[in-house]
């Protein structure tokens, strides 16, 4: 194998053309990028073997987002911001995120940065990582800014709102995730409060009256977005709302398959409510959690830090949402366009990569020609001296030295520099190796 500083020199060559128009840089390919030869970027912890937008070129400019999620619950947040209406649904909203500090040419970058679809073998609509909270203490005690990248669902936005970037890239080798990431954003931009959201995924009606506001918690916020039934007029209401936003405000071409993408979506949430949960194509007979589950989840110490359960947390994310800062991408973590052409972004902006999300995809990754290639993915990234890798295990058979008790995942970190280091000397043999690796 070659020596993994190797990889990092050859980064630059893989970047597509386009990308290099779009950012006026100089140095790269013109080369299209194949097709993916394998899943390697989908989450939640997968069980089992293994796009367009146009107009309003803009920059990826560190921002201003700041705040720091509580340790507890029900504290203030940020503004809320503009609600249906306002700049982001202007034909403007491009040059107002800008201003913001935020990401311009949202549809550009998403048209730009992805690769064609892949498969996958589940549909993450929600996670099943019951222990993506085991490492919240850790992310929320590092310093801000930086970039955040990720993989799969929801759970993002909480990892988002525990190390609060600057910016975000949330890479899957599904263009269904992209699109679902579409339609959060659009809850995102128009819900007034977290109750808001919550009833605009689950497909009821919000009443102001009696929201929990800012101090409730997150027990309060489900019982108030649950107030009222979900019916079929809300639910199609906020999906052609959502698409509206997509296409027209931010200039993201959905073709028939992402619209019935975002609709099949809409649909499964209003159907299974909280009670949705993580499935595979084919029934594993394994239990995952529901979404009430996920959302209600403690971290070790007993506190309850998804997205929902505080207002900061939820503010900071919609912020984030509102100025472009967060950006679904198709991609292949082992390939040859999403990633290294993310790598050259953020070099010729000069910023650096903070944590990275990546799930358990390197179980999918451990053939030697597939490795080779994310580790020259990994190498091209910019990375923050303190920059962390984030990593899912799930139980099968083989319990992880560091799983906590009830639960059949474990989430666990470790420093860039100790998986490049480990790389230089032996490759890993299998992904137990890889995910316990300074495990005690």
């Amino acid at each position: 194998m070659l020596s993994f500083r190797v990889f990092a020199s050859m980064c630059h060559q893989l970047a597509p053309l386009s990308l290099v128009v779009l950012l006026s840089l100089n140095g790269c390919s013109d080369a299209e990028a194949p097709p993916a030869a394998r899943p390697a970027g989908s989450a939640g912890t997968a069980v089992g073997p293994a796009a367009s937008g146009e107009a309003h070129a803009g920059e990826l400019v560190a921002g201003s987002v700041s705040a720091r999620p509580p340790e507890g619950a029900g504290a203030g947040g940020l503004p809320a911001g503009p609600g249906d209406a306002g700049a982001e649904d202007a034909s403007t909203g491009d040059a107002a995120a800008a201003k913001a500090g935020g990401l311009g040419g949202f549809s550009e970058l998403v048209s730009t940065l992805s690769e064609p679809n892949g498969e996958f073998f589940s549909d993450n609509l929600i996670s099943n990582e019951t222990s993506y909270l085991q490492i919240a203490s850790a992310l929320a005690a590092r310093p801000a800014g930086g970039v955040y990248l990720g993989v799969g669902p929801e759970q993002n936005f909480t990892y988002i709102a525990l190390s609060r970037p600057s910016a975000a890239f949330l890479v899957d080798i599904r263009r269904d995730n992209l699109v679902h990431h579409l339609y959060y954003k659009a809850l995102f931009v128009e819900a007034e409060s977290r109750a808001h959201f919550l009833a605009l995924l689950l497909g009821r009606p919000w009443e102001a009256d009696g929201d929990p506001g800012s101090e409730g918690d997150i027990e309060a916020v489900i019982r108030h977005a649950e107030r009222r039934a979900s019916d079929e007029a809300t639910v199609t209401a906020t999906l052609e709302r959502a698409q509206r936003r997509v296409e027209q405000a931010w200039g993201v071409a959905l073709n028939a398959a992402d619209r019935k993408s975002m609709e099949l979506m809409a649909r499964r949430f209003q159907e299974r409510q909280l009670g949705l949960r993580f499935e595979l194509h084919e029934s594993s007979g394994r239990r995952y959690p529901s979404l009430r589950e996920l959302l209600v989840q403690q971290d070790p110490g007993g506190v309850r830090r998804s997205f929902l359960a505080n207002e900061a947390s939820f503010r900071f994310v919609q912020q984030m949402q509102r100025e472009h800062r967060i950006v679904p991408v198709v991609g292949d973590f082992a390939g040859d366009r999403a990633m290294p052409a993310i790598a050259t972004l953020l070099r010729e902006k000069g910023m650096e990569v903070s944590v990275f999300y990546v799930s358990n995809v390197e179980q999918y990754l451990l053939e030697p020609k597939v490795w080779s290639r994310w580790l020259r993915n990994v190498a091209a990234l910019p990375v923050r001296e303190d920059g962390v890798l984030v990593r899912a295990y799930l139980d099968q058979g083989r319990r992880h030295p560091r799983q906590m008790q009830g639960h059949r995942t474990a989430t666990v970190s470790q420093r860039f520099a100790d998986f490049t280091a480990r790389q230089e000397k032996k490759p890993p043999r299998s992904f137990w190796e890889v995910v316990t690796e300074g495990a005690p």
